[in-house]
């Protein structure tokens, strides 16, 4: 691999023993939406997260409670929990993720402040705040993206460390895992460059790692209490590293996946199609009308199967890997929960 480029194109597949299989046909199709509900009212939608019957969305500038709760049968909003502040239950920098059974696993960006919220508990009208019980609560150096894969079993993205992730089964941890490129950055390329979406498939035992800066994504299997990396997918990419760490990258090269899900078959990733979409991606900003209109959907051996264009900008996509039914936020006059069929 050249020091200054990294140029390889998005239907190659690089496995961890460094043989390559070529994807010589990607299939692009449509799909239709089934609208699950327009009422998402947020000057921007977070997280989506889906529990059998229900999904959560975060609305990231909430004043008072951050999480709505949908029910997919009504299609109706059925309430809202988490409070927004400085007090003992209240989180002012909330980070979400889905936990184990019913719970969505909440931590305070920046604090050590951790807690379950009980999806059961909430639709019962019981208090659904749980702290992490301290026997697995843990502290790592940095929580930006807090996953919790197994019952006490935390994975953590550490972009200012020597290896990218970091395992947690209080009290011991191990880090482990490959970052995007190879040469080292100062601190602040670090954290910018290397933050990403981790999701994991408890029922292969594949955790995925998808970078939004590169077009790179990494499968590990879990083996016992290890993970080795088993595939690295990595797309066109040019970029320049001073003598002093500094990153620079070409102004038209393509950034990597903005969000990802597992489905019970597939890994999804949002991710622009350049042959049909030519969008300046330093003029996205903020502008929800330029996001992409297409999804990437791979095997879990990393190899491109698809890309799907879901017919509008899509913000946020969620599934369960008992199925391979993806929910969406996606753009129509306002922020819509959508449904699609994989």
């Amino acid at each position: 691999m050249e020091k200054i480029k990294l140029i390889l194109f998005l239907t190659l597949l690089c496995s961890c023993n460094t043989s390559e299989k070529k994807i010589t046909k990607v299939e692009r199709i449509s799909l239709e939406a089934e609208v699950i509900t327009d009422s998402i009212h947020a000057s921007l939608p977070g997280r989506l997260i889906v529990f059998n019957d229900y999904v959560v969305w975060e609305e990231v500038f909430a004043s008072d409670k951050f999480l709505h709760v949908v029910d997919l049968q009504t299609r109706k909003e059925v309430g809202r929990m988490g409070d927004v502040g400085q007090g003992p239950k209240e989180f002012s920098a909330p980070n979400i993720s889905r936990s184990y059974d019913d719970y969505v696993l909440v931590s305070d960006f920046g604090t050590k402040h951790q807690a379950y919220f009980s999806i059961e508990r909430f639709l019962a009208g019981e208090d659904y705040y749980i702290p992490v019980p301290n026997s697995i609560k843990i502290n790592p150096k940095s929580n930006f993206c807090l996953l919790e894969i197994e019952r006490g079993q935390f994975i953590t993205l550490q972009p200012n460390s020597d290896k990218l992730l970091e395992h947690w089964t209080r009290p011991y941890f191990y880090s482990f895992g490959k970052f995007p490129i190879p040469e080292s950055l100062r601190k602040r390329d670090r954290f910018s460059y290397f933050q990403g979406n981790v999701a994991y498939n408890p029922d292969l035992k594949k955790l995925i790692y998808t970078s939004y800066r590169f077009p790179y994504m990494a499968i590990y299997t879990k083996s016992g209490k290890s993970f080795k990396l088993q595939t690295e997918v990595k797309g066109k990419f040019d970029y320049s590293v001073s003598s002093g760490g500094e990153f620079k990258r070409s102004r038209d090269s393509k950034e990597g996946p903005r969000e990802l899900t597992l489905t019970l078959d597939y890994i999804v990733t949002v991710d622009r199609d350049l042959s049909i979409d030519q969008t300046d991606e330093n003029e996205v900003g903020r502008d929800p009308m330029k996001l992409p209109h297409t999804v990437f959907i791979y095997d879990y051996e990393g190899n491109l199967l698809k890309i799907v264009n879901l017919g509008f900008p899509v913000v946020r996509i969620a599934a369960d890997t008992k199925n391979n039914t993806l929910y969406a936020i996606v753009v129509m006059d306002d922020y819509v929960l959508v449904k699609y069929e994989l």
